[in-house]
């Protein structure tokens, strides 16, 4: 329920990037009104959206890894991966405190599924763990 709570506002995110449509009594060469976008408030939805996206149940990160380490030496392979870990993990926060921070065309769906994303991030270990201990 949790992961279908943040992924809702940032669904709405991705969907105010998209171009606005022309009114349907416009003149043929008027252009329709469009926001500027924030480019930092883009990249933070883009990496909320994976953050979500890692922690959909059944997304295999050992896999992941393992692909990584075949790569990199393995010293820098496991360093790369909790660096990535902990950015996806926190960046949840970071989207929320700009977002609260500075206006822009995203702000409320940058702070709902920042917040619920870092939610997401800080409970999932309790969350496995009940669900593995019920198996």
């Amino acid at each position: 329920m949790l992961l279908l709570a943040a992924a809702a506002p940032i669904v709405v995110g991705w969907m105010r990037l998209l171009p606005p449509e022309r009114e349907p009594f416009a003149k043929p060469g008027e252009k329709a009104d469009r926001e500027g976008h924030d480019a930092f408030a883009i990249f933070l939805l883009v990496n909320i959206t994976f953050s979500l996206l890692l922690r959909i149940p059944g997304v295999n990160l050992e896999a992941l890894s393992a692909q990584l380490a075949k790569r990199l030496a393995p010293e820098w392979a496991n360093h790369v991966v909790m660096v990535g870990l902990i950015w996806f993990a926190f960046i949840g926060g970071l989207a929320a405190a700009y977002s609260l921070i500075r206006r822009n065309p995203l702000r409320w769906p940058l702070v709902l599924g920042g917040a619920l994303t870092l939610l997401l991030s800080l409970v999932s270990p309790f969350l496995v763990g009940a669900v593995r201990g019920t198996e």
